[in-house]
């Protein structure tokens, strides 16, 4: 397992590197290029067995992007582990002479993960963190790797969720990477919940909407889960399939795309306040407008109990300036502005 973890992790560096000179993260051409196999070695768990292994890497590369932003040291990209030791060596000496400067000890932190010096790094954090009035994003993300690849997930969550409790703003990422730790702890729900919450930092990421599928279908949780901007609307009637078009209650749905809903005698306004496109509908009847121009409509508007309006999603959301995508596994939808 440990060889596993460290190939994957390897190529988490190599892919952030390769992106960051211009190449192809993980095309054929850059794993079969000879200057490419010396692959950097940093420890951080993960595990290689199943399908969620792609959905960890791409989390990991976003989250190590993250902690080499503004370190310009081209020794710390350097693959081999020897002269990651003598670049430890050098700033130990130099950080012994002026100690306390929070640049170089955040290089020394990075460079102890790279080299599997987890205690080591942690102890560096611990000191970058007590400088702090409240913890950053860069530091928690390494503390928790830290400690998860010393096996302490549950202590890698609790330096993310300090962080999160903290004012700072922070990406979807770390959401998702709390997530995975959850997920792999058996804490399958409240995985979900996190994922949701990373949904709603960056409700443009189609395989978070994948993964938050895959652990609602994990969970048993049935039914169609709809996100609007990375929102969960607060429906008074559940969302339902029928005849393979995903129906949703009118006033819920407007009123997460800011749309103005005008009903009356069985007749649906909607109307778009900015491009001032209107989609009419009519209850019970197939026939509708967009504009003036009359379409047909697979599935008519219905009203279902206790007296809810619901209309098909994909037409009154795409004709009126937004984007559908469906997501089968976990029945997942996810809307959001073009």
């Amino acid at each position: 397992m440990c060889r596993k973890l460290r190939l994957l992790l390897a190529l988490v560096t190599l892919a952030a590197f390769m992106l960051s000179i211009g190449g192809t993260a993980f095309g054929a051409d850059a794993l079969d290029n000879p200057m490419h196999k010396e692959q950097h070695r940093f420890n951080v768990r993960t595990r290689t067995q199943n399908a969620g292994e792609e959905f960890r890497l791409k989390v990991m590369q976003k989250l190590e992007y993250k902690i080499r932003e503004g370190i310009e040291d081209e020794e710390l990209n350097k693959s081999e582990i020897k002269r990651l030791e003598k670049y430890i060596a050098r700033l130990e000496q130099t950080i012994a002479k002026a100690p306390g400067d929070p640049k170089l000890l955040w290089r020394l932190a990075v460079a102890y993960r790279n080299v599997g010096e987890y205690d080591k790094a942690i102890a560096v954090l611990k000191e970058l963190e007590g400088k702090l009035t409240h913890p950053t994003a860069k530091i928690a993300v390494l503390l928790a790797q830290c400690l998860e690849a010393k096996g302490d997930r549950e202590g890698a969550l609790a330096e993310l969720e300090k962080l999160l409790a903290s004012p700072t703003t922070v990406s979807g990422a770390v959401y998702a990477y709390k997530g995975i730790l959850k997920e792999e702890l058996g804490q399958v729900k409240e995985a979900a919940e996190e994922m949701e919450k990373a949904i709603s930092a960056e409700p443009k990421d189609e395989d978070l909407y994948k993964k938050v599928g895959k652990l609602y279908k994990k969970a048993g949780k049935k039914g169609v889960k709809v996100f609007v901007k990375g929102k969960k609307p607060n429906f008074d009637a559940e969302p339902f399939i029928k005849e393979g078009r995903t129906l949703v209650p009118i006033r819920a749905i407007a009123e997460a795309l800011d749309l103005k809903v005008d009903y009356k005698n069985g007749v649906v306004v909607i109307t778009n306040p900015v491009s001032e496109k209107t989609v009419t509908l009519f209850l019970g009847r197939s026939e509708a407008k967009v504009g003036k121009q009359k379409v047909i409509l697979d599935v008519p508007p219905e009203v279902i109990p206790p007296g809810r309006t619901v209309v098909p999603l994909r037409f009154v959301s795409e004709n009126l300036g937004a984007d559908v995508k469906w997501f089968e596994e976990g029945q997942v939808v996810a809307v959001n502005e073009r």
